[in-house]
Parts: structure tokens; C-alpha cells; sequence
């Protein structure tokens, strides 16, 4: 061992194992650079804990291989020395820096002690430098690209701005003071912009031109490696396992799809599904198309569907797109139609937009429009909305115009702030069509609430003209979504859908609308949509929403009586005189009775005179009459006090006469417990015309009977006020009636039986007898 090469930072944070770790002895006859770093690696590994066997299927490695690498057969890569270290900085017992120096410096004297396999070892780990090296510069210009994608799009919205605010300034300019303190500031943003995209276009200048050098010093190492594998030979023992880089080079350059096929199976025996995958991408990487889907639809009959699917994504981003719809075809026409979804979506989200463009294009133009329109719609969904529009600008007006504007539609199921920004992109840059179906679809898909909103937000970035065109497109949609389009509309929208509704709606949809909103709290928004509906449409179409509305929960009759209720009584008035007009007269009845139900005497006097203005039936004496027949004290009550307020005496005499000339006593004894006593003047002339008539047309005998019961109900007043009324008109006949009936159960002095004596009783009689 070389005490101090391989010294850690602190203690280790794990326990020792339970059991020692037994490692193969170091092989013989190593030289002493091999044998150092082999015991040093050993005891850098132990630090793990952990068996030789567990270690490799942990990293995906070949156990004979790791194996090798600790008793010094093999000098292995660096990457495998420092995933070692990796993995012990992990357990928290790093190694000191002089440590991984020291080992570093022992790596490569045992590989300078190795020529020739050695010099390939060590073009191998430049090679792998090298590409690292790739892989970070190709991320930073993708960073850079998005950076200017960012600042492209923000300075056209900035411009965008400065033309808006230009033509403000020219049609105001009285405000100009105002808004030139914004354009100012906007014209500075829009400057440091212009200046940030410049600054990115020449970095990412420079990235390109690193990433192509990086490109050319792997091309050079890969030309190297291949030369010395060539006259030293494979460079591996019988008994080992292939390498990774050996099955990969012969993968692109010698192998068949059968050989290829048994070189994955093998790796998936051996658990080694990493490499697996990495022979796939590979070789899908550098061969012909042809062979590349035949070895795809080989390794899907082989049961490798895994592995095939990832190199699909692989291929797509170092392929060429004519490449790649190529494959797509020949996948297509192999049946293994789902791998060409997988490269669909590979590209929406790898390819530049250019590119996503031409290979759509690539794809249709190879005879698969409608994988084309499948890509575009998948865009549209996902990728940003600048993206979008570059995309659609390139496709506009071609071949795939129509595959555009189906993907705008697609674009529908974006956040509304989305839609929004998209919809004022696509007008700016004219593509009006593409901008119409994606609110026509917002209109018909999306929810009551989204729709809302997105009307809105359109009114409010001056895209008015959109919002109505989205306002009338989602109308034509289902009933359950204009209840809700009611309740989130603001602005007075929500009445201009009922009345829409009202006009155009089948009878039975209006139904359901007005049960809906009245059952929801909405009763005024229910009542006049019902009073719009007797006014606009047939007698017909009225009497089949009374039907259906029959069939709802809430039921005709109790709508009817709220619209009454709810309705001002020169409407109520209206919709009476509209459904009298179309003959349904037991609704115009149910109206009628409610608005004379209840103590709101002026609204029923106003409902009675806007009736009798009309011209309605309602208002005839004849109808009164026979209605009050039917009607109780209180109702009967209303309808007095109300023909008495409006003025209508012709009619209040007419219900008085028929009402009151034959009836019970009892009843104009309850006609005035309703009518309101003392101070109130209506109350009391009608009372006085209830009396009048009572006192010149019905008996003596009935006078005084109404007297008695006006007194045993507490009504002392109304009764001195019929008795005088009475004496006035019938004098010393009504006294002596009253007189009669108030005595007539006194016994008088003078008559014989008050002077009989009191009979015995019966019983007492017969038990004296028995005594």
C-alpha cells in the first residue's frame, strides 16, 4: 500500500459493514504503476461498503469487468475511478485533494506502462472530455437561443406598444403630455432590448462557432480511436465481455439488424438495459433510414419496445426533419403507427420552430397529412405562443393553411391569458383566419366561467369586435352552459343571453332556463324572461312552455304566481293582458288572483287600472262579478279596495250588488273584519257602500241580524254605524224590528206564564210516589 495517496476529509459517516469486504487477490506479474493504483482504487472502493457484485448492478456495469479493475488486470477508465469517488463523496468521507491528484497521476503512469491499449484508453477519456465538452457548450446555445427568443418577443410586444401609442398620440392630441411620458419610457425599454438581442446574437455567434470546433475535435479523436483499434485489434480478452464503445463503433459501421437485435438481448441478460438503449440510439443515429426502421420494427417483434422508443427522441434531434418524416413513413407503413406519435412528440418538444414547421411540412409532403395536423395541434397546445405564431407564419397560405387554422382551434385549450396574447399576435400579424378559429373554438369548448373571462380580457385589449363575435358564437351552445354563462357574465351580457334565448331558443330550452334560474335565486331574471316570451312568441309556442314548464320541478302555476309577484304591476298587467290575448285564460287567471292576494292594496288598484286602460276582460264588470262570487273575505277585500283606489266604481258597485244581495249574513260580517277601520278613508267607503247596499236591498229582518252579529264580533261600530243608516232610511220599522229581536227572549211582567208556578220536575214527582 502508498500510505498517503488516498487520505479522506473527516470520519465516515456510515458504520463500518457487519461483514468484511472480500475483493479477488491482486492478479500477478503487475508492473508497479498497475499495482499502485489497483491498491489504492481498492481502498478507495472498500470506503463504499459494499460487494463488487452490488456495486456493478448499481452503476450498470459488468461485475468480471469491476472485478478486473481492483486486482489491476485492467487498467479502467478514469470515469470509473471517478464515479468511485463520486460515490464515496456521497457517503460523506471525501478524499482530500491530494488523494484524487495522486490518483489521477498513478492513472495515467499505469496507462503510459499499457501502450498500445493505453494510448486508445486515454483517447477514450479525451474522447469523453471532449464530448462532455459538446454537451456543455450545445446547452448554453440552447440557453442563448431561448434568452433570444425571449427578447425578440418582448421587443415586437414593446413595438407593438409604440405603434399603439403612435396612432393614440395622432387621434388625441390633446392628451399628447400624458402618453409621452410612457412612450418615452417605452422607447428606452424598447432600446436596452435592442441592444440585449444584439448582445445575444453574438454570443450565441460565438457559442455556435465553439460547439463547431468541439464537433471537430470529437471527429478527430473518434477518426483516431477507430485508426488504433483497426491495427491493434479489439484490445480485449477472450474471456471479457464486449465494450460499450467497441459494440457501439461496430454498431455504426459493420452490423446487421440481426446482429444488432442479438447484441440488445445479450446486453438484457446481462442487465445492462443502459447500453442496451445506447447501441439503439446509436446506431438509429448514423444509419439509413431503411435499415433504421427496420431495426425499429425488429426490436418491437423482439420484445425490445423500450429501448426503440428511446432512440425515437434521439433521432429527432440530430436528424435531419427530412430524415425523420422519412421515418415516419416507412414506420407508418410497417403498421407501428405509435412510434410515429413518439417522434410527433419528440419534435413539439425538441425542434426549433423553424424546424417543428418543415418537418409538418416534410410529413405531409410524404403522404401523412394527418400526422401533420396532429404535430401542428400538439404545438399548439404546449409550445409558447411566439413559437406558435412563427409557426404559423411559415405555414400560412400554403399547402398546410387548413392544418394551421385546425391547430388554432386546438389552441383553444390554452389559459385564457394565453388565448388573449395569441389572439392579439395573430391579428397583428394578419393571419385573421387563424385568429377567428381560435375563439370560435374558445366559444364552443371551453367553460362558462374561461368564456367569461376571455370576452373580458378581450374587450379590455381593445379586441372588442372579437369579444362579440365570442359572445354570440358560445350562445348556441347547451342550455346548462348558458344558466352558467348567466351567472358569470357582467355588464348586462347576462339579460342580452336570456333574451337571445327568449327570441331564437327552442320552447322547451326556455323552459328549462326559467325553472333553472328561478331555483337558483335568479326569480326577477326567470319572471322576465317569461313576461319577454308571452310578448314575443305564438300562442303555441306559449302554451308548450307553460306545458313543459309544467313538467319541472317548479311547476307553471307557482311560476306564475311569482312572476305576479315580482313583476311591477303595469308588467304584470301586460302579461295577463298577453296570455288573455292568446286565449289561455286559466293562466291569465292564476296572474289575476295573485296580485289581488295580499295587502299591497296600491300595487292591485295599479294592476286593475293599467287592466282597464288595456281594454282587458279583467277589468269588465261581468268577470269581476263572477270571479268575487268564488273569492274569500280577503281576496274579495283587495279587489274592493283596489276597484275603490283606481277609481273604477262602475265595476266596485257591480261586485257589490251581485256579491252581496242574496248572501249569508256571515259574510258581510267577514268583508268587515277585513276592511281596514279608522283611518282609513278607502276602507271606510267601501264599508259605507257595503252598508248602503245592504240597508236598500236586503230585509229588515236580515239588517238586524247583521247588526247582532256586526256586535257579537266586536265590531260595535260598524253595527251603531248600520243602525243609523237604517233608522234614516226605513224610520220606526227597523226600531221595531231591532226592538223585536232584541226582546224577544225577555219575559214581560204582564203575561200569564211569568205568573204560573214552577212545575215540579219530573222525577221528583215520581219518587214521591214511590214513597
Amino acid at each position: 500500500m502508498h500510505e498517503g495517496h488516498v487520505r479522506t476529509s473527516g470520519e465516515p459517516a456510515v458504520a463500518a459493514p457487519a461483514r468484511p469486504i472480500a475483493l479477488a487477490p491482486l492478479k500477478e506479474g503487475l508492473s508497479p504503476e498497475k499495482r499502485a493504483l489497483a491498491e489504492d482504487l481498492r481502498k478507495v472502493f472498500l470506503l463504499l461498503g459494499v460487494g463488487v457484485r452490488r456495486y456493478a448492478g448499481r452503476r450498470f456495469l459488468d461485475p468480471g469487468s469491476v472485478s478486473r479493475y481492483l486486482n489491476g488486470g485492467r487498467v479502467p477508465p478514469w470515469d470509473f475511478i471517478a464515479g468511485v469517488i463520486a460515490d464515496v463523496r456521497d457517503l460523506r468521507v471525501p478524499l482530500t485533494p491530494e488523494a484524487e491528484a495522486a490518483l489521477r497521476d498513478l492513472h495515467r503512469a499505469a496507462l503510459e506502462g499499457n501502450r498500445p491499449s493505453s494510448e486508445m484508453e486515454a483517447l477514450q477519456d479525451q474522447l469523453a472530455e471532449a464530448d462532455e465538452e459538446t454537451r456543455r457548450i450545445t446547452t448554453r446555445q440552447r440557453a442563448l437561443e431561448e434568452a433570444l427568443l425571449d427578447r425578440e418577443g418582448r421587443l415586437a410586444q414593446v413595438r407593438s406598444r409604440c405603434r399603439k401609442l403612435e396612432s393614440q398620440l395622432e387621434a388625441r392630441r390633446g392628451e399628447v403630455e400624458l402618453w409621452q411620458g410612457e412612450y418615452a419610457l417605452l422607447q428606452e425599454e424598447s432600446g436596452d432590448l435592442q441592444e440585449q438581442v444584439v448582445f445575444l446574437q453574438e454570443a450565441l455567434a460565438v457559442t455556435r462557432a465553439e460547439l463547431i470546433a468541439a464537433e471537430d475535435r470529437c471527429h478527430r479523436l473518434e477518426t483516431r480511436l477507430e485508426t488504433l483499434q483497426e491495427v491493434t485489434g479489439s484490445g480485449r480478452e477472450d474471456d471479457e465481455p464486449p465494450s460499450i464503445m467497441v459494440m457501439l463503433e461496430e454498431a455504426d459501421r459493420r452490423s446487421s439488424v440481426p446482429e444488432l437485435v442479438r447484441a440488445v438481448g445479450d446486453l438484457e441478460l446481462r442487465t445492462r438495459k443502459a447500453m442496451a438503449s445506447e447501441l439503439v440510439r446509436s446506431a438509429s443515429q448514423s444509419r439509413a433510414v431503411e435499415e433504421v426502421a427496420g431495426l425499429l420494427c425488429a426490436l418491437r417483434q423482439a420484445g425490445f419496445d423500450a429501448h426503440a422508443r428511446t432512440a425515437l427522441p434521439a433521432m429527432v434531434m440530430v436528424r435531419s426533419v427530412d430524415d425523420t418524416s422519412a421515418l415516419a413513413r416507412e414506420l407508418f407503413r410497417e403498421g407501428v403507427e405509435d412510434y410515429v406519435v413518439v417522434l410527433i412528440q419528440a419534435s413539439v418538444k425538441f425542434h426549433q420552430s423553424e424546424d417543428l414547421a418543415g418537418f409538418a411540412s416534410a410529413l405531409h409532403r410524404t403522404g401523412l397529412p394527418a400526422h401533420a395536423g396532429s404535430l401542428l395541434g400538439a404545438a399548439a397546445v404546449v409550445r409558447p405562443v411566439p413559437d406558435l405564431v412563427s409557426v404559423a407564419l411559415d405555414l400560412a397560405g400554403g399547402e398546410l393553411d387548413d392544418a394551421v387554422t385546425a391547430a388554432m382551434s386546438a389552441a383553444a385549450q390554452r389559459a385564457v391569458p394565453d388565448m388573449v396574447t395569441l389572439s392579439l399576435m395573430l391579428r397583428d400579424h394578419g393571419l385573421l383566419r387563424q385568429a377567428d378559429a381560435l375563439q370560435r373554438a374558445a366559444a364552443a369548448l371551453r367553460s362558462a366561467a374561461d368564456v367569461a373571462e376571455f370576452i373580458r380580457s378581450l374587450t379590455d385589449h381593445g379586441l372588442g369586435h372579437d369579444a362579440e363575435v365570442v359572445f354570440a358564437e358560445t350562445q348556441g351552445r347547451s342550455v346548462g352552459h348558458l344558466i352558467l354563462l348567466v351567472q358569470a357574465l357582467r355588464d348586462g351580457r347576462d339579460w342580452s343571453v336570456l333574451s337571445r334565448a327568449a327570441q331564437y331558443r327552442p320552447v322547451d330550452d326556455v323552459a328549462i332556463l326559467i325553472s333553472e334560474l328561478h331555483l337558483a335565486g335568479r326569480v326577477q331574471f326567470a319572471v322576465d324572461l317569461l313576461d319577454l316570451v308571452v310578448r314575443t312568441r305564438t300562442a303555441d309556442q306559449i302554451a308548450q312552455l307553460l306545458h313543459h314548464l309544467d313538467g319541472t320541478a317548479l311547476g307553471a302555476g307557482p311560476l306564475l304566481w311569482s312572476a305576479a309577484r315580482a313583476l311591477a304591476p303595469a308588467q304584470a298587467a301586460a302579461l295577463l293582458a298577453g296570455l288573455e290575448r292568446h286565449g289561455l285564460a286559466e293562466p291569465a287567471e292564476i296572474v289575476f288572483r295573485c296580485m289581488l292576494h295580499g295587502e299591497l292594496v296600491g300595487q292591485a288598484s295599479l294592476f286593475l287600472a293599467a287592466l282597464a286602460e288595456a281594454g282587458s276582460q279583467y277589468a269588465d264588470e261581468h268577470l269581476l262579478c263572477r270571479l268575487a262570487n268564488d273569492m274569500d273575505p280577503a281576496p274579495l277585500a283587495s279587489l274592493l279596495l283596489a276597484l275603490a283606489t283606481a277609481g273604477l266604481t262602475g265595476p266596485l258597485d257591480a261586485v257589490i250588488r251581485t256579491r252581496y244581495a242574496d248572501c249569508p249574513i256571515l259574510d258581510v260580517t267577514l268583508l268587515a273584519k277585513q276592511l281596514p277601520a279608522g283611518g282609513s278613508v278607502r276602507g271606510e267607503w267601501v264599508l259605507g257602500c257595503v252598508l248602503a247596499h245592504v240597508i236598500h236591498v236586503r230585509s229588515l229582518a236580515d239588517q238586524v241580524a247583521l247588526v247582532s252579529a256586526l256586535q257579537s264580533s266586536g265590531l260595535g261600530a260598524v253595527a251603531e254605524r248600520l243602525v243609523t243608516g237604517a233608522l234614516r232610511t226605513h224610520g220606526r220599522r227597523f226600531r221595531d224590528e231591532l226592538t223585536r229581536e232584541r226582546t224577544k227572549h225577555e219575559q214581560k211582567v204582564l203575561s200569564r206564564t211569568f205568573w204560573l208556578p214552577d212545575r215540579p220536575r219530573p222525577h221528583s214527582h215520581r219518587r214521591g210516589k214511590r214513597e
